[in-house]
């Protein structure tokens, strides 16, 4: 990726988390989004970061469930296999 493309992706990834912030895009939406239709903020969007800015989640939250699942901190969206995938939309809806 060149440095601005780079710089683009990182613009949409704030966008996406502002939304996940918002309500305005689901986390769950976006951890079952079909990978050959995902957008790139959303395949490397990391996991911490988009669980953080879920309401009523938070860093410390986040982490705890990332641990439970064995998420490493520096996983994106696009790199879960399906078992973390699965698990972690069952900790969203719990």
């Amino acid at each position: 990726m060149s440095h601005t493309s780079l710089s683009d992706l990182r613009d949409e990834i704030v966008v996406l988390c502002r939304q996940i912030s918002l309500s305005e895009v689901s986390l769950l939406d976006t951890i079952a989004a079909d990978p050959a239709t995902r957008s790139a903020a959303q395949a490397y969007v990391y996991v911490v970061k988009a669980l953080e800015v879920v309401p009523g989640i938070g860093k410390v939250r986040a982490r705890a469930i990332m641990r439970e699942i064995g998420i490493e901190e520096r996983c994106n969206i696009g790199s879960l296999t399906d078992d973390q995938r699965r698990l972690l939309q069952e900790a969203l809806q719990s």
